[in-house]
């Protein structure tokens, strides 16, 4: 990893947005460091927020600050669940402003639940015992435990974005444990 090009913060706020997809979906990109990584995120995140932009401009900003949060996991940027919180939010925020888009895409919410609950990766009653007493757990248990409240604070955004049924009273009991979570 060391032998390819380290592309700095500062070049990634030159970039246009054919430049950052381009950049993205490059299989031999050059080495960004997690400082990097977090600067590209939030460049494509700003870019996504960004109202004077068209909408669709705006959609493919946030189709990359997703893409963004994975590599930026993949690549060694960040932890699993800190960039699975990235990812929620900037999904969160496209499904808010933008509507709900196709099934699977980065602007389905019936997904984006689905992925969050795998993400935190144990069950409900799971989280809801360790959030009992959470203040006396050793500190990589909180860690987890916030790191879960990360991912459920954006999904507030969704809810009415999906039907009524099981998905949805699932995520409300989600949602419930939030203020018992660090």
């Amino acid at each position: 990893m060391k032998d390819r090009q380290v592309l700095e913060s500062g070049a990634i706020s030159r970039m246009s947005l054919e430049d950052v997809e381009a950049f993205l979906s490059e299989a031999s990109r050059p080495y960004l460091t997690a400082q990097s990584w977090s600067a590209m995120r939030d460049f494509c995140v700003g870019r996504m927020q960004n109202r004077s932009l068209p909408d669709g401009q705006r959609i493919r900003w946030g189709d990359l600050a997703v893409q963004a949060a994975r590599l930026k996991f993949s690549e060694g940027g960040v932890n699993e669940l800190d960039a699975a919180g990235e990812e929620v939010l900037s999904r969160s925020y496209m499904i808010e402003n933008f509507g709900p888009g196709e099934p699977c895409s980065a602007r389905d919410p019936r997904a984006l639940v689905l992925y969050s609950v795998e993400k935190i990766g144990c069950e409900r009653d799971e989280v809801s015992r360790r959030a009992d007493g959470w203040d006396r757990l050793p500190v990589p248990e909180i860690l987890f435990l916030r790191r879960v409240k990360n991912i459920l604070r954006p999904l507030k955004k969704v809810v009415g974005y999906l039907e009524e049924g099981s998905l949805r009273d699932d995520l409300n009991a989600w949602l419930a444990l939030i203020p018992r979570l660090p």
